[in-house]
């Protein structure tokens, strides 16, 4: 029998699925592997990735391990194999199909897959953040000059082995986009930060119209809205009256057709949003009939937030797009900061400490549930390695192949590390929350950590070299070992990450000097030392520089963590609770240079200061 064509297996097929759903491939790329990988490992002729539809009825086909079909491919709920496991959300595996009337065929659309010669197939849910958003399904066939093997993998014996291990892919490919949309939430996120940052930075002496101008402008772009548009009640005519909206298409549209004034009583969601003082987010058509701008062009999603100037809601701020979904709630708790901001603006007056304060508290919120989000999906990604890896030791080892499994039982080890580290960073950050974050201090002999770090990293890579220079045999300092070889752990591990194969990694000790008058003259004496860890990779992307220590950020730069967004995070904060200070240097192209502060430990034999 004939099989896939796809790229030859490996036994690191995980890790290259897991490198490209958390790196920086493309959505598109990540399952195209997924795919090409699920033919490979079940030894199928064909695998195909189905996805739920805007309206939740019907699956397009949105992958294959062999291209798309030219014509799209939609599967009706309920409505054959894998009509059937989304309706049901449960596996479906048949043998000989053609006697199963569950098994509707539908145009195959390769000369090399005939349907009448379907041997047998199977389909798992694909579910992301506990929902169901489509189907993974393979299908194997007969070829012509071929006969059927009794223990081939989609055999009535083998049935109820294949199930849970492509249930295993299928969840490889629910982390695939929720990746994706964790790194869409993140983006919008960042991106709305630092438009509240723009908004507090313009002088309250700039027109009204200009400050609306520029956030409207800001809020299509960053949001990619359509229209964005800011409206004020006006008591004297009973009507809303747009003094701010964009200078898009859809913006000039609705001037032009006299949309900037409307009367309240027909302007539908907006005057409920401003009667209730509630936001508002509609994503279907339904919804937003009493919309005026359904009037003009074919509004599909609308994002509506009260403005409230002095305690009181004046208007509204709106966003709309023709796109379905094109909002999220992220975008509504962030519109919200913003309006906020604006009300107070548009008053001439500054953010009183308790609203400032109330923000960031939201802020802070909205991060945290964002965080504990990202750090299921980093921990149902390192578990569902294991169970993979699992699966596929014991089908191996069911065909005689015992090798495997030492291999097999490495990825293990590394991936339950990997999920313990991220247990661990949660804990970190919990206990700097609560105050609870301690050093132990000692004296620690610099020189002989280093050392030891530089020979453990270097264990873990023999492709890249890891030079240490140090200014003498001994340096003392007053520190956490622990805490320090945590962050040195961090440093190196994304040092060798990132850096090429054949690469050098240079780790740098120094001292600063301090100048100090002496009997005998002016001396200079040690005050603090410096570490440098140092690469040649391909540096750290200028966008991503300035927020690169932040709590959960997660951007696309090269040096941007693929888990929870905290090991440099927790790095400084270990540095700045020494009395140090970490940054960074990076031109990409160039590599990038980590640069650590510590007061030196200083004393005399004779007179060694007590250690706190």
């Amino acid at each position: 029998m004939a099989r896939s064509t796809g790229a030859p297996f490996s036994d690191d097929a995980f890790e290259h699925i897991n490198a490209a759903i958390i790196g920086s491939a493309s959505l598109e790329i990540a399952l195209d592997l997924i795919l090409q990988r699920t033919c490979d490992l079940l030894e199928v002729q064909q695998s195909m990735l189905f996805l739920l539809q805007d309206t939740g009825q019907q699956l397009r086909l949105a992958a294959t391990s062999s291209g798309l079909p030219a014509e799209p491919i939609v599967v009706k709920r309920g409505v054959g194999v894998e009509g059937w496991v989304l309706q049901r959300g449960r596996p479906l595996a048949i043998v000989n199909p053609h006697t199963d009337t569950r098994f509707t065929p539908f145009q195959p659309w390769n000369d090399h897959l005939p349907t009448a010669a379907t041997l047998a197939v199977a389909a798992v849910p694909v579910r992301s953040a506990a929902s169901i958003v489509g189907v993974l399904s393979v299908i194997d066939v007969i070829q012509p000059d071929a006969g059927v093997s009794s223990k081939h993998p989609l055999g009535t014996a083998s049935i109820a082995e294949l199930l849970p291990f492509l249930a295993v892919l299928a969840d490889l490919v629910g982390l695939a986009l929720e990746n994706r949309d964790i790194l869409r939430r993140q983006e919008r996120r960042t991106q709305l930060i630092r438009l509240l940052h723009t908004i507090a930075a313009i002088p309250l002496s700039e027109s009204t119209e200009e400050l609306a101008q520029t956030i409207t402008d800001q809020l299509c772009a960053i949001m990619h809205a359509e229209i964005a548009s800011i409206f004020l009640r006006s008591a004297a005519t009973d009507e809303l009256i747009a003094f701010g909206s964009s200078d898009t298409p859809l913006g000039h549209l609705q001037r032009e057709h006299g949309l900037d004034h409307m009367p309240l009583a027909t302007s539908g969601p907006l005057f409920s949003v401003l009667q209730h003082e509630t936001p508002l987010l509609l994503n279907n058509q339904e919804a937003l009939i009493d919309l005026p701008l359904m009037s003009i062009t074919d509004i599909q999603s609308v994002l509506i937030v009260p403005l409230r100037i002095e305690h009181t809601c004046q208007g509204v701020v709106m966003l709309a797009a023709r796109r379905a979904n094109a909002f999220m709630d992220d975008d509504l708790s962030f519109l919200t900061f913003i309006s906020v901001r604006l009300g107070y603006a548009l008053h001439h007056d500054k953010l009183t400490d308790e609203l400032a304060a109330a923000e960031q508290a939201r802020i802070h919120q909205d991060t945290r549930d964002s965080f504990i989000n990202i750090v299921a999906h980093d921990l149902k990604n390192a578990l569902t390695a294991i169970s993979g890896t699992s699966h596929l030791a014991l089908r191996k080892a069911a065909r005689g192949d015992i090798d495997y499994s030492q291999k097999a039982l490495a990825v293990v080890v590394a991936k339950a590390a990997q999920a313990l580290q991220l247990v661990n960073d949660m804990v970190d950050v919990n206990n700097v929350d609560d105050g609870q974050f301690r050093l132990f201090i000692a004296p620690v002999d610099l020189i002989t950590l280093l050392q030891e770090e530089v020979e453990s990293a270097q264990g873990l890579s023999a492709q890249h070299t890891i030079v240490l220079l140090l200014p003498a045999d001994t340096l003392e300092v007053a520190a956490d070992r622990q805490r320090l070889r945590q962050v040195l752990d961090n440093l190196l591990a994304n040092a060798i990450h990132y850096s090429p194969t054949g690469g050098t990694i240079t780790v740098q000790l120094t001292t600063t000097l301090e100048q100090i008058e002496a009997a005998n003259g002016t001396q200079a004496l040690p005050q603090g030392v410096q570490i440098t860890v140092a690469d040649q990779g391909m540096g750290i992307a200028a966008e991503d520089l300035p927020y690169i220590f932040d709590r959960f950020y997660r951007g696309r730069g090269a040096y941007i963590a693929s888990g929870s967004g905290l090991g440099l995070y927790i790095a400084a904060e270990i540095i700045a609770q020494h009395g140090g200070k970490l940054w960074v240097e990076s031109t990409p192209g160039n590599g990038a240079q980590f640069h650590i502060t510590l007061p030196l430990s200083r004393h005399t034999e004779t007179d060694r200061p007590p250690i706190e």
